[in-house]
């Protein structure tokens, strides 16, 4: 596993009142190769989130994150498909739906950038429309 860094920049916009809900986070990673997907593994820097570890599975037409730890979660983006996922939160499971309206990968073992926007809907009701931009770039050695 090659180290460096990890940075994702996302939107969520919920539709009330045009407030866009903006992030941004910067840490460590490591990235390899397994078999026909990049992987790339990082510990949330997020306060509530601490002591998670999250692997990014990355093919060329799909993204799985799976975070693991106190918040255990597991999200698949497909352009053009819904998935629905169990999404742990300080008050319970929920079950989620995402649908991928837009995805773009370039990405090899030596980083790369992912753009993905989806939506959220939990009992078919929207939740929110998001936007994430995850980009990793490997330390030379």
């Amino acid at each position: 596993m090659k180290k460096g860094f990890i940075t994702i920049r996302d939107r969520h916009f919920q539709g009330r009142d045009d407030n866009d809900d903006f992030g941004e986070i910067t840490t460590a990673c490591e990235v390899g190769v397994d078999g026909d997907s990049i992987v790339v593994n990082y510990y949330e820097s997020v306060a509530e989130l601490n002591d998670c570890q999250t692997c990014i599975m990355i093919k060329k037409d799909r993204v799985t994150m799976m975070r693991n730890g106190r918040f255990r979660t597991g999200m698949i983006f497909e352009n053009h498909k819904r998935h629905i996922s169990c999404y742990d939160t300080p008050f319970g499971e929920i079950m989620i739906g995402i649908y991928t309206n837009a995805m773009f990968i370039s990405f090899d073992e030596n980083g790369g950038v992912i753009n993905i926007a989806y939506t959220i809907d939990s009992n078919g009701d929207l939740v929110s429309e998001n936007e994430i931009k995850i980009t990793v770039e490997v330390k030379e050695e």
